[in-house]
């Protein structure tokens, strides 16, 4: 029981901290900064980014498995960092990103994983894995997912992969946070000089965003009462949202009848299980604004532990993300993948032998 409310407890506090890590400007308070960040961040129609996620700790024995397997699994999360770079545009839409794989140790390894997206179509390159009998012949090639196909096999829709309907609905969802949360108790600015920024990063303001353990309960009461039945209500009166979302109204008002039965009752004692076995909690951020005032620059780490007769362990995450070139020409590296270098799901099957199964019917 506590795992699944410390799960939704997580979740509404990093929807929070997404909502409103955009941006701001010195001549303004942070909150009124972030708010017109926002607004400004919806205007944005292109760019490069690069990033990575790495696992500063992980330390959660499975009581399954023997103690050198336990050990070998955390030494492995805790050597991993995934990476990233990449282009987007939005008309017509067009992202691709790189991603990386990077395990350290005895067993050191990396892979590359280049994604091309548009509206209707994945193409997913086919790396080169020593330890699975990947023919030569399709190595390098594009694999072709047509989601509209994907989606007639599955029965739902089309995923929507409109990023400026996903920046229109931020804007609007942070102003409905804003309007509840007290950001000067989160917020606070720190001199460029001193941010520890890496040098390729220019910006003019650095604003860190921090929060512990004793801030969750008002937060989460606040998200519950007040954030959360508002933001259904905006995706209620919004098919455009709700089609991005793949959400139908009988969804939208299960999640606030289930919000009524959390507040009747179940959060006091959630809230007292949680104070009571989750030891750690921090999460601090670092976010710098260019001249233009568009938030460029994101450096963030999470740090938990918890104690519990069902869980017990501790985790540490650092991400940092970065784009570059906004709203100018995006340098594409890979472009729209076509012939020769595309291979379908169905072909890469005969390939393999049937090795993966009927992997392209289940995606």
């Amino acid at each position: 029981m506590f795992k699944s409310k410390l799960g939704f407890a997580i979740l509404a506090i990093m929807l929070t901290f997404v909502l409103v890590l955009s941006g701001c400007t010195k001549d303004k308070s942070p909150k009124d900064a972030l708010q017109s960040s926002m607004s400004k961040s919806s205007d944005i129609k292109s760019y490069n980014l690069k990033g990575s996620m790495k696992f500063e700790d992980f330390d959660f024995p499975d009581d399954t498995m023997s103690a050198s397997e336990a050990a070998a699994m955390i030494n492995m999360l805790k050597s991993a960092e995934l990476s990233w770079t990449g282009a987007y545009r939005a008309d017509p839409m067009l992202m691709e990103m790189n991603l990386q794989l990077a395990l350290k140790g005895d067993l050191a390894v990396t892979f590359n994983v280049p994604v091309v997206m548009t509206e209707k179509k994945v193409w997913v390159k086919i790396p080169n894995i020593p330890m699975l009998p990947i023919p030569e012949d399709v190595v390098g090639k594009f694999i072709e997912l047509d989601l509209e196909e994907l989606a007639k096999q599955s029965g739902e829709a089309v995923p929507n992969m409109d990023i400026a309907k996903s920046q229109k609905f931020s804007k609007e969802a942070s102003e409905i946070v804003f309007k509840h949360i007290e950001a000067d108790k989160y917020l606070s600015d720190i001199k460029v000089k001193d941010a520890g920024l890496p040098s390729d990063v220019d910006v003019k303001q650095v604003v860190q965003f921090h929060m512990d353990q004793t801030q969750i309960e008002p937060l989460l009461n606040t998200i519950i009462e007040k954030i959360a039945p508002e933001i259904i209500d905006l995706l209620s009166k919004n098919q455009e949202y709700r089609d991005m979302f793949q959400l139908k109204q009988e969804d939208l008002d299960n999640a606030k009848k289930q919000l009524s039965e959390v507040k009747d009752g179940d959060l006091s004692k959630g809230l007292a299980d949680m104070k009571k076995e989750l030891k750690l909690f921090d999460l601090t951020a670092k976010i710098g604004i260019d001249k233009k005032e568009y938030p460029v620059y994101t450096d963030a780490t999470l740090k938990a532990k918890i104690e519990s007769e069902d869980l017990t362990g501790s985790v540490g995450i650092k991400i940092v993300s970065q784009n570059t070139g906004i709203n100018e020409e995006p340098k594409f590296e890979i472009g729209e993948p076509k012939g020769d270098n595309v291979i379908t799901m169905e072909q890469l099957q005969e390939k393999m032998g049937g090795l993966f199964g009927d992997v392209g019917t289940g995606l």
